[in-house]
């Protein structure tokens, strides 16, 4: 609100609002001004009624009464020509002000939005990096399983119709286990539906190594 117009609604400008809740205070104000300006114009007009017929007929403090009340019509005009042109304002005001928070809150948000999406990529640069260095374990057990196997039958141990250590039990039982933990999510993996995955890969490994055991 301009100095010009906070002076003609009253309004000191020290008081002028400086934010969203003082715009919306001072528009709530102006409005109830403006309804007790509607409600004396309407009580004046009831009294110039009940005078009118009085001073119609040269009763002079009826007259007079009448130029009174004239008078404060003419007041109330400008009053309210004032208090209009400030609500006027004051709505001007507040849709700027409710711009400015709008605004605000869009760029919080897409700062929000910026770090989800900041923060994903580095989370996928996480997995990708553990990945990459479980690929040369992967071939370690490769090369250990394949050892293993062959001591095993150098040893004079007999050969299972289904070996358990054969490349795809091993990765049967590792697509089971990854299952179990949240891959099968992401990744298409299968596994029986008749039981529940495997809740530990080693203690799996460990009982089909067991028929690969060696005695004296």
């Amino acid at each position: 609100m301009s100095a010009l117009v906070a002076e003609k609604a009253g309004v000191k400008p020290a008081d002028v609002p400086r934010d969203l809740a003082g715009w919306l205070s001072c528009a709530a104000d102006l409005r109830a001004k403006q309804a007790d300006q509607a409600a004396e114009r309407a009580d004046i007009a009831m009294r110039r009624q009940v005078l009118a017929l009085a001073a119609a007929t040269g009763d002079g403090r009826a007259q007079k009464r009448v130029e009174q009340l004239a008078a404060r019509v003419q007041a109330l005009d400008l009053s309210a020509a004032n208090v209009a042109a400030a609500l006027e304002h004051a709505g001007t005001a507040i849709a700027a002000a409710e711009a400015d928070l709008a605004r605000e809150a869009r760029i919080e948000a897409l700062a929000r939005h910026e770090k989800r999406r900041t923060e994903r990529l580095a989370l996928i640069a996480t997995i990708e990096q553990r990945l990459q260095e479980m690929a040369p374990l992967l071939d370690a057990l490769g090369h250990s399983t394949h050892d293993l196997v062959a001591s095993h039958a150098g040893l004079g141990g007999a050969a299972a119709p289904l070996p358990p250590l054969a490349f795809e039990a091993v990765g049967g039982r590792l697509a089971e286990f990854m299952t179990g933990i949240g891959f099968a999510q992401w990744l298409p993996l299968a596994r029986p539906e008749i039981r529940p995955p495997l809740a530990s890969w080693l203690e799996a490994e460990a009982a089909a190594q067991e028929s690969y055991a060696i005695t004296l």
